[in-house]
């Protein structure tokens, strides 16, 4: 009679062979990522989901609240200011009280604002409570990029840069499917929502975000350190590889700003502008799983400068297109650009860093952002009431000046990297 584990062995073997391999391929594209990396993605996609009032504040207030056109320029005004300064608040709170202290303060101070934002009838609460909203609303991001830094080797940042950035996409796209279908049923439902999720993911990162002891280096530790951003902004490499990144960013941001003037200039509805940067999330979701792992092999600042480049060229393509479907090609061109770029950006930034200050230096850049966002419709516009072939010629110009200043600091970059690993060394 034959072994009934004699008939199986070989079928359970291939079976083992089967997931010893699968494990092999998913440690391949996480970089074997931890268990407290996947609680701050799920805890930064649950947040994303959530970010729905923002998007419809305008509509919230000259159809529940009945203010004018000026009043809500001012309340915008207000939640742009307080995110300008978000990300510094958040770079300093996480060298003070650690990431999961600023992700928990940030997230849930976010829900708790939104939720009297929703609640105030008063213009003068309502543009308190917006300024708040915008001040709470990104310290997360110093916070999750510190802790990416700190806690894992540089072989391992960009994948989870990458992975992130993934997530932030993800969140946001279904947001505004789902924000869409909840504000057919009012606006307060709209605010519950949102601050639940936002309070929600807070407390996931504070209850499940805690690293294990064994997996903390020194410079994990919540401890005090010393320094302030006037030591970053004494780092001359730093400000020179912001310099590049302001240029990048005032070209990017043109998808918001310029990009449906322009459209509107050419016939195009505002809804077929909105399918149309569909194709910038889709393309994010099906290539930045896949590409992040493989352009963290490539040289950082290779990669960067490369992104850059193509983001430019989508960018200039605009000037030849006049129909969706060529706005949407160009799109997805600068699309790739932006997922090369996402991929390695925030990990030269950590090797830039030193441990001690690493919140100051991702908050420093997370206002460089939010700075671009600012100043990108002012020259848009007015570059657009020129020509639109200018602005486009000009934001080609601007991606070839950001990705010289990357060519030229790459030995830098480099000699720096290197400091800092022999600095997060062990010992």
């Amino acid at each position: 009679m034959t072994n009934p584990q004699d008939e199986l062995a070989p079928d359970s073997q291939e079976t083992s062979a089967r997931s010893a391999q699968d494990s092999g391929v998913w440690r391949k594209w996480t970089g074997a990522l931890t268990g407290q990396f996947w609680v701050v993605w799920g805890a930064t996609l649950m947040n994303q989901l959530g970010s729905m009032v923002i998007p419809y504040l305008s509509y919230y207030l000259t159809q529940d609240q009945n203010v004018s056109l000026t009043v809500v320029g001012v309340v915008l005004a207000a939640s742009g200011f307080g995110g300008i300064i978000s990300q510094l608040c958040g770079g300093l709170l996480v060298d003070r009280i650690g990431f999961r202290a600023t992700m928990t303060l940030g997230m849930g101070g976010t829900g708790g604002f939104l939720f009297l934002l929703g609640a105030a009838d008063h213009v003068a609460l309502i543009a308190l409570f917006a300024f708040l909203v915008g001040l709470a609303a990104e310290m997360h991001r110093p916070a999750s990029a510190s802790m990416i830094a700190a806690h894992y080797a540089p072989a391992d940042r960009p994948k989870a840069f990458g992975l992130l950035y993934w997530a932030v996409n993800l969140g946001y796209a279904f947001s505004m499917v789902f924000g869409g279908s909840l504000v057919r049923h009012g606006f307060t439902l709209l605010f519950w929502v949102n601050s639940a999720a936002c309070v929600a993911a807070g407390l996931l990162v504070w209850f499940m975000g805690k690293p294990a002891a064994s997996s903390k280096r020194p410079a994990d530790s919540d401890a005090r350190h010393s320094g302030s951003y006037l030591d970053v902004a004494k780092d001359r490499l730093m400000l020179a590889y912001l310099g590049s990144w302001f240029a990048y960013g005032i070209v990017f941001c043109q998808a918001m700003s310029t990009l449906p003037l322009a459209m509107k200039l050419d016939g195009i509805s505002p809804s077929t502008f909105g399918y149309v940067m569909a194709t910038n999330a889709v393309v994010i979701i099906l290539i930045q799983p896949v590409a992040s792992p493989l352009l963290s092999t490539l040289d950082h600042s290779h990669v960067l400068i490369a992104g850059i480049i193509v983001l430019g060229i989508g960018y200039g393509a605009t000037a030849l297109v006049s129909t969706p479907v060529g706005y949407a090609a160009t799109v997805a061109v600068w699309t790739l650009g932006e997922v090369a770029v996402s991929s390695v950006n925030q990990a030269v930034i950590a090797s830039l860093s030193p441990p001690s200050l690493r919140g100051r230096y991702f908050g420093l850049y997370g206002m460089t952002w939010s700075t671009a966002a600012l100043a990108a419709p002012l020259l848009g516009t007015w570059l657009l009431q020129w020509r639109a072939t200018g602005l486009w010629s000009v934001c080609v110009l601007l991606c070839l000046g950001a990705a010289a200043g990357q060519w030229l600091l790459i030995p830098k970059i480099r000699a720096r990297a290197a400091m800092t690993r022999l600095a997060e060394a062990p010992g």
